[in-house]
C-alpha cells in the first residue's frame, strides 16, 4: 500500500488542483509500480502555514516563495 507525502504552502492550490495532484500522482505509483494499485494508494497532501518553510537558515512565506519563482 503506497503512501505518498507531499508538503505545499497552505493556500497555494486550489480543491480543484489538490484533486488533479492526487489524481496525477495515484496515475504514476500505479505506472512505476506497474500493479493495478490506485485504490491502495494514499495520497497525503500536507499544507504548511504561511512561514514555516525555511531555507538556507531564512524562513520562507508564500509571498517570498512566488516571488523567487517570478525571477526564474
Amino acid at each position: 500500500m503506497p503512501l505518498v507525502q507531499i508538503s505545499i504552502p497552505a493556500g497555494s492550490l486550489t480543491q480543484e488542483k489538490k484533486a488533479t495532484m492526487v489524481k496525477l500522482v495515484t496515475e504514476a505509483v500505479v505506472e512505476a509500480e506497474g500493479l493495478p494499485i490506485a485504490a491502495n494508494t494514499w495520497v497525503h497532501i500536507n499544507e504548511v502555514p504561511d512561514g514555516g518553510w525555511g531555507q538556507g537558515g531564512h524562513t520562507l512565506t508564500l509571498d517570498k516563495m512566488k516571488a523567487a519563482l517570478a525571477r526564474k
